[in-house]
């Protein structure tokens, strides 16, 4: 009897680690890459973008809120792709943030979505980080998506944004419902109090197999693993320091250079 209560509790606890681990979440609007491809998601949002022009907006606006910090995806309809020619309706995506009431707006456009979401994946009193995903149409005529995925770390002190670019992923895809086969996710992420700074890990995840078809997830045991301190400039969003570049489990370093990976900027 001992034996099969403990067995049980074993199975709960597995079960309550894939669930944490996946995040999975109950909404069916949103794809299951998003679920799977990040862990610890505060708050998060995904829609599939609707072109009609009745309550247009409000059918593609989304706000992920998360404490005092808000992400704003605001959607606006265009008919002026040349290629495509003037009956072909699509939308534009601007992005905002909000923090203590005050509304920024953050400096690109995606353009021609199918669908798109943000995740709030950490947040403190001195930094947010988040995610931007996005599946848009390709110049071309045909039926593909192109799936983007970019991170952003947001400096609450001196509204400065940083997207490392070698976080940034592109994937060509058939159609809309499927599931990009490679993802990164934030492993940890420590404040270091004496010099105001934070040690952040990241994973990039390629899967072994196309959970497409089979609903399994193979991942890699030694996936690329990124580790680099942000510490507070006046200059810049952040310092970056001891980027590496290397192998999860290995002592092999891959890299140590982040000059064509770190791009800054400043809200106004």
């Amino acid at each position: 009897m001992k034996f099969f209560f403990s067995l049980i509790m074993l199975l709960l606890i597995i079960n309550i680690q894939v669930k944490a681990e996946y995040n999975l979440v109950n909404n069916r609007d949103r794809p299951t890459f998003i679920e799977q491809g990040y862990r610890n998601v505060l708050n998060s949002s995904f829609l599939y973008v609707d072109n009609e022009k009745s309550n247009y907006l409000s059918k593609n606006t989304a706000n992920i809120p998360y404490k005092n910090f808000l992400i704003s995806l605001q959607p606006t309809l265009n008919n002026n792709n040349k290629i495509k020619g003037e009956s072909y309706y699509f939308t534009n995506y601007e992005f905002f943030v909000s923090i203590k009431k005050n509304r920024y707006k953050l400096p690109f456009i995606i353009s021609d979505v199918s669908a798109i979401g943000s995740s709030i994946l950490f947040d403190d009193n001195n930094i947010t980080i988040f995610s931007i995903e996005s599946y848009v149409n390709p110049v071309s005529n045909n039926d593909s998506k192109k799936f983007k995925s970019d991170i952003y770390i947001f400096n609450k002190n001196n509204l400065g944004l940083y997207n490392p670019s070698f976080l940034a992923l592109n994937s060509k895809l058939k159609k809309l419902n499927d599931i990009p086969l490679k993802f990164s996710k934030l492993t940890s992420v420590k404040y270091i109090e004496n010099s105001k700074s934070y040690q952040i890990t990241y994973e990039l995840q390629q899967a072994l197999e196309d959970f497409n078809s089979t609903g399994k997830i193979v991942y890699e045991k030694s996936p690329i693993e990124y580790s680099f301190i942000l510490a507070p400039n006046q200059e810049a969003p952040f310092l970056i320091k001891k980027f590496i570049e290397k192998r999860k489990g290995s002592s092999q370093i891959i890299s140590k250079d982040t000059q064509s990976g770190m791009y800054f900027y400043f809200l106004k």
